[in-house]
């Protein structure tokens, strides 16, 4: 009884602010609730659902979803890239000022992520205004359409969204790879290993329990990144015919439903197709890895 005493205000509070909400979402999603249909909103079934799968929403979300698996696997892939890259000659033995390095590395991720992605607006802004134009500029070069051209507006999304992501990539990495025996490397060193070989027959199979379960949630994290997208480019530039941007992922579309074109009903349903795509593609990696495995 007294563990309950303890624990009873934080269930309730769970269950007020966190689970009531999403299930009343999941409800709107089966509504046409709208700014026109506002006080009265009736039950429409899968109505939502067959628009965005099978009718006028086909195309976008078809598009918007393919962008989004591109984005979020570019983003723990690069991640990782660097973090593990940066990690390995961090974690050399005698290397000096290693204390610094591992501090300089990190400040991404001291930095609010919002002030990081700010910072980075002014210094892609596609006129002769942002930083890197203007020092383009300098020397006669045409400003970079940074965030104004489709591919350059992905290409810089992925690039802040790797700035703030690698910091922890490298942690982990840290923590991981001193966790391996060193006797390991010795005894493949014997056997005449290359250092190549060395990091490909200990080093990643040793870091594999610590990097998939982070690759997974990396994933779904990035799934849903709404801050980069939304703060660095808005989800433009636009796409004619289409109410989703280039940057567009599937969470800001939603968002833009809901409170740019007040369609509440059509935005739920977006939400629960995410909710149920990140936990099925969350499930499909576990069991793939063998995570679940005893």
């Amino acid at each position: 009884m007294l563990p309950m005493v303890y624990i009873g205000p934080a269930l309730v509070l769970l269950t007020v602010l966190s689970m009531l909400p999403n299930l009343y979402s999941v409800y709107l999603a089966f509504t046409n609730y709208s700014l026109f249909h506002f006080r009265e909103f009736s039950f429409v079934g899968l109505h939502n659902f067959e628009r965005i799968l099978f009718g006028p929403e086909m195309r976008t979300f078809g598009r918007v979803f393919v962008w989004t698996m591109v984005w979020a696997g570019l983003s723990v892939f690069f991640s990782i890239a660097v973090g593990l890259m940066l990690a390995l000659p961090l974690n050399t033995e005698g290397l000096k000022g290693v204390n610094f390095y591992r501090t300089l590395f990190i400040v991404p991720w001291a930095i609010p992520a919002f002030i990081s992605v700010l910072m980075w607006q002014g210094l892609l802004n596609s006129s002769d205004q942002g930083a890197i134009n203007a020092l383009l500029g300098q020397f006669s070069i045409k400003p970079i359409p940074f965030l104004d051209d489709p591919g350059w507006s992905r290409f810089s999304v992925l690039l802040v969204n790797v700035w703030l992501g690698y910091p922890f990539m490298l942690t982990v990495s840290l923590g991981a790879l001193q966790s391996i025996p060193k006797d390991l490397y010795e005894a493949s060193g014997l056997d005449g290993a290359s250092p190549r070989k060395q990091f490909v027959s200990v080093t990643l199979p040793m870091l594999r329990p610590a990097l998939v379960p982070v690759i997974v949630s990396s994933f779904a994290f990035n799934f849903n990144q709404f801050a980069t997208i939304y703060l660095l480019t808005a989800g433009g530039p636009p796409v004619a015919g289409s109410d989703a941007g280039a940057t567009d992922i599937l969470i800001t579309t939603s968002y833009k439903l809901a409170f740019t074109q007040y369609q509440y009903g059509l935005a739920c349903a977006y939400a629960v197709l995410i909710f149920l795509i990140v936990a099925s593609l969350s499930w499909v990696n576990f069991n793939a890895s063998g995570a679940f495995e005893d």
